[in-house]
């Protein structure tokens, strides 16, 4: 069987098909595996964020609590009075006070006052009320925990041996800042668990516990974790990230409080949360056989019909497809299927002829636009500057002609000349003082120009002709030669890699609606502006650069100034020089 066309066509199908099915089914399964871990891990870590928020909120309000006790002037005034009496009636009073700022919130177990001179603690419980014989390190260890952490920290107790659990230490002192005591304020470890903790805690958990700052347990699901030092009850060191991963086959879970740097850890055993897949499972078996049965259908209707040449054009398809369309079918057969390859190729030839002739279209539509741009302000110029010439000869004869003409062939030679729709700054300033030159003879010395070109500028590489229509502009229409006090300047510098050139006056300035027409206006002159020089430069400045290309026009009756903005570019590339 398979060696016929029709029994490897049948095969290829169905492995196709089936290998198809297969990876859409394991596909379909660790996606929805995959998003059930991640709903389950989000909702529970979102659960376990607002914990860690409640508890810290708490641990705040004790906070706030044991520091309003530790600023009781009663209290202190009290303590004062016991040291420098020892009257048992002081003591009862500092009792009685701390009971009532154990009241103050309901997660206080008990506040107790400690006496580090006279090795003794009073405390707001009922039993026992004080306690003497403190051992020295005892007293010891908790100045130094107050001293190193403000914020909650698991200590030893002072009142109840071999007890142990999450206190805010306070120093008490007088008004001239000399120690009275401790102050301490407690919260048991069951209290914090079932409080909080409870409320995550789910039947899939198989570890729960909180850290203090220092990572040391304060209270777990297991009694024999208390104390322990956190990276030492699991295998996973997370006590310095907030959120959750998986490794192992384990999902752990930790975030850690913004004000008592308390840290809440989770673990969650991988399967446990994808326990629920299992009818999932043998809906994915009934989906793969349904396909299986469809693909031995399919491949043996497609086998009747589907035969050998059609191999090698498929795969010139798709190569072309991907763009290569210098590739062609092999026709082997005078079929149907021949005849399909035969016009397939024909097809291929025509596209390639097409594009090839686009793209020569395009090319010479964009040369023909350029060249007609550029060219389209000689005839403006050269009139203008013809009758400068024949004023001159009439009015000074040849004396000062030759000066004159020769900038004129200079400038004449730049609008015309076609090697190249290039030049640097440094041309085009000089092109443009001999315009200006001659424009000066003209309005006999009625206008003055100024310089402000830097190195850099000069530099740069800019479409020809691109300054001189704005200057044309400013002396026609913007400054009043009759006033004598006509100027220009003309300014040009690079900055993050691109250039500006400027051309302000001093003339009458333009309102918005004569700018606006002045942009809008093509190769025709409006209201009086010459619309022939400046829209070009905008047009060619869009041709070249695109949106990195431009120029605007701000205006007032203080002047005009004009900004041209585009690329600083030091060499013309090499099919701009072409062009």
């Amino acid at each position: 069987m398979l060696k016929s066309i029709r029994g490897k066509i049948m095969l290829a199908i169905l492995a196709v098909t089936m290998f198809t099915a297969c990876s859409i089914t394991v596909v379909f399964y660790l996606r929805a595996a995959g998003m059930i871990e991640e709903n389950y891990s989000g909702i529970l870590y979102g659960r376990m964020q607002q914990t860690v928020k409640d508890l810290d909120e708490s641990l705040k309000e004790i906070y706030y609590v044991d520091t309003r006790a530790a600023w009781d002037e009663a209290l202190r005034e009290n303590v004062r009075s016991y040291i420098s009496t020892k009257n048992e009636d002081n003591l009862e009073t500092v009792a009685e006070l701390l009971r009532n700022h154990s009241r103050e919130y309901k997660d206080i177990n008990s506040l107790y006052f400690v006496f580090p001179g006279e090795k003794m603690a009073v405390t707001s419980e009922e039993f026992p009320v004080n306690k003497q014989g403190l051992a020295k390190k005892d007293i010891q260890k908790l100045e130094e925990e107050q001293a190193d952490n403000s914020f909650p920290v698991v200590v030893e107790s002072l009142i109840h041996e071999g007890d142990s659990f999450l206190s805010v230490v306070q120093k008490v002192e007088d008004d001239n800042g000399n120690v009275l005591g401790y102050l301490a304020a407690d919260i048991k470890e069951r209290t914090i668990y079932y409080e909080y903790l409870e409320s995550v805690n789910d039947e899939k958990i198989t570890t729960i516990l909180l850290v203090d700052r220092n990572n040391e347990i304060i209270t777990s699901g297991d009694y024999s974790d208390l104390g322990k030092t956190f990276p030492g009850i699991t295998d996973h060191d997370v006590s310095d990230k907030n959120g959750y991963f998986e490794e192992n086959g384990v999902i752990s879970f930790f975030s850690r409080g913004g004000f008592s740097s308390c840290g809440l850890y989770l673990e969650v055993p991988k399967k446990e949360v994808l326990s629920g897949l299992s009818e999932m499972r043998l809906f994915l078996i009934g989906i793969f056989g349904a396909f299986f049965v469809m693909a031995v259908l399919l491949a043996l209707w497609l086998s009747r019909v589907v035969c050998g040449p059609l191999k090698s054009m498929t795969s010139t398809v798709e190569k072309v497809g991907e763009g290569d369309l210098s590739l062609r079918t092999e026709v082997v057969t005078s079929d149907e299927i021949g005849t399909l390859g035969k016009e397939f190729n024909h097809m291929l030839d025509y596209i390639e002829d097409l594009i090839a002739k686009v793209i020569e279209e395009e090319q010479q539509k964009k040369d023909a636009e350029l060249e007609a741009l550029q060219y389209q302000i000689t005839p403006h110029f050269m009139y203008n500057t013809l009758n400068s010439i024949k004023f001159a000869a009439f009015l000074k004869g040849e004396k000062e002609l030759a000066g004159l003409i020769g900038d004129f062939v200079e400038l004449l030679q730049a609008s015309i000349n076609k090697k190249g729709s290039f030049l640097s700054v440094a041309d085009e300033i000089h092109i443009l003082k001999n315009y200006i030159h001659l424009q000066d003879f003209r309005y006999q010395g009625s206008f003055q120009v100024e310089y402000n070109i830097s190195e850099e500028a000069y530099s740069c590489y800019i479409p020809r002709l691109i300054l001189q229509p704005l200057v044309e502009n400013a002396l026609l229409h913007g400054i009043d030669i009759k006033r004598q006090k006509g100027k220009i300047w003309i300014s040009g510098n690079v900055e993050n890699g691109k250039l500006t050139l400027v051309v302000a006056d001093n003339g009458r300035g333009m309102t918005r609606e004569q700018i606006r027409n002045l942009f809008d206006s093509h190769a025709k002159k409006t209201n009086g502006l010459s619309a022939v020089g400046v829209p070009n430069v905008k047009e060619r400045l869009k041709l070249y650069y695109g949106e990195k290309g431009g120029m605007k026009y701000d205006s007032s009756s203080d002047g005009t100034t004009v900004t041209v903005f585009l690329p600083a570019i030091y060499d013309i590339p090499e099919e701009r020089r072409r062009n």
